[in-house]
């Protein structure tokens, strides 16, 4: 009975294949919509995920920043040594304070060229502790990170990023490059794989993806490369000296992080009367992130139901013509004993019928769309499984809700009339 019904709704279609087609156009740019915006949606939900658990979620990271003020009052004074910046106290402060629940990681930049075989680069240089990989996830694809005995015995090796090797031009075992970093040669024991995608919360972390980057030992880089370093632009000439250019720190549980983040910004204002900090916790811009996302998630479904009103609109005009025009037909099939029930039922299978086609033929312009907006876009476009039933249903349902009262009309007609009809 069932299967009966389809066939008979697909070959009432099949009559009027153009006013057919006509219909189901809402339907189709509808669904379309739905499936492009929910896919888009979804993948900036993924990126922006991606891109704060590159952070991590537990940690709060505090980053040393140069004091504009500051630096020009000094350079009107003549003075050339600018000091600002975390220091070794802030470190040891937060350690004392905050320990167990905060465990904190020293971080030193250095600019530094590294020489390639008489060429050199210029490289940025990471003083870090063996748990700085493990807090940031930081796993390699060749050799080992740095261990608590490399930083001991102040040695001179170093992990690097697979780009370092690409510039370096080498060929060989990655593991018996010596890199000249100053005026010292440094073996590298791990390569990191790059990264595969842009994230411009790296620089949080003072990663720079234009930049070569190279992990040494912490004890090594401020016993060999020190505090101070010397920069010069356009003439003006300038040494700064910073203790730590960061402190990656570490809570226990994520339920713990508003109020660590209080507690270490009580700290550093009680250390430092200018601003020579700042203080970023990943897990608030993540919710940051998920605010605006929420509205770009309401925005979206809005615009896609007027296109699904629309369709609806023009199913339920060409269904109530296709009552009228089939006045007789309904009639025979009163009188010879179908109930109002059936007819309800038949005209119900032919609109949802219509809009499951159309929803089929939206969800595949809705998954290319999707990829041309990922094409010509820097989003990334997710097609999930659920998107693409919950297209259908709402497809389905869209045929239900403005296909009852054509349903319902033809059946309430009353037989006798309806055989007269000419």
């Amino acid at each position: 009975m069932f299967g009966e019904l389809i066939v008979e709704a697909l070959r009432n279609l099949r009559r009027h294949k153009l006013r057919s087609l006509l219909t189901a156009l809402g339907i189709i740019f509808g669904i379309a919509s739905v499936v492009s915006m929910v896919s888009a949606g979804e993948g900036a939900r993924r990126t922006i995920l991606a891109q704060i658990e590159e952070l991590g979620t537990t940690n709060i990271i505090i980053n040393a920043q140069k004091p504009p003020a500051e630096e020009d009052a000094k350079k009107a004074e003549g003075r050339y040594l600018l000091r600002y910046g975390l220091t070794f106290d802030d470190l040891h402060q937060i350690q004392r304070t905050l320990t167990p629940v905060v465990a904190a990681l020293p971080v030193h930049d250095v600019k530094d060229w590294i020489w390639f075989r008489g060429r050199r680069v210029e490289a940025k240089i990471h003083g870090v502790t063996p748990d700085y990989f493990h807090n940031l996830k930081l796993a390699p694809m060749y050799g080992r990170v740095l261990t608590q005995g490399d930083g001991q015995t102040r040695s001179r090796v170093c992990v690097v990023r697979a780009r370092v090797i690409h510039e370096a031009k080498y060929l060989g075992d990655p593991l018996e490059l010596d890199l000249k970093i100053g005026s010292e040669f440094y073996r590298v024991v791990g390569v990191l794989p790059d990264f595969t995608t842009s994230n411009p919360d790296r620089e949080i972390l003072g990663i720079d993806d234009r930049a070569l980057e190279v992990y040494v030992p912490f004890e090594s880089v401020v016993d060999r490369l020190g505090f101070t370093s010397y920069s010069s632009n356009e003439g003006n000439s300038e040494y700064t000296r910073v203790e730590l250019h960061q402190i990656v720190c570490r809570v226990d549980r994520e339920e713990n992080v508003p109020g660590m983040a209080r507690a270490i910004h009580a700290i550093l204002e009680k250390f430092h009367a200018r601003k020579d900090y700042s203080v970023t916790v990943p897990i608030e811009l993540l919710q940051q992130r998920a605010r605006t996302q929420r509205t770009f998630d309401l925005v979206l479904p809005v615009i896609a139901g007027i296109s699904l009103l629309v369709g609806g609109i023009g199913i339920l005009n060409i269904m109530l013509a296709s009552v009228t025009e089939r006045t007789r037909e309904i009639g025979i099939r009163r009188a010879i004993g179908a109930s109002q029930w059936d007819i309800t039922f038949q005209f119900l299978i032919e609109t949802v019928t219509l809009t499951f086609i159309g929803g089929a033929l939206g969800v595949l312009l809705g998954v290319g769309g999707a990829y041309l907006i990922q094409h010509f876009t820097t989003w990334q476009a997710v097609i999930t499984a659920w998107s693409v039933a919950l297209a259908m249903v709402i497809s389905c349902m869209t045929g239900v809700l403005f296909g009852m009262y054509p349903a319902r009309r033809a059946a309430l007609m009353d037989p006798v009339r309806a055989l007269r009809h000419d």
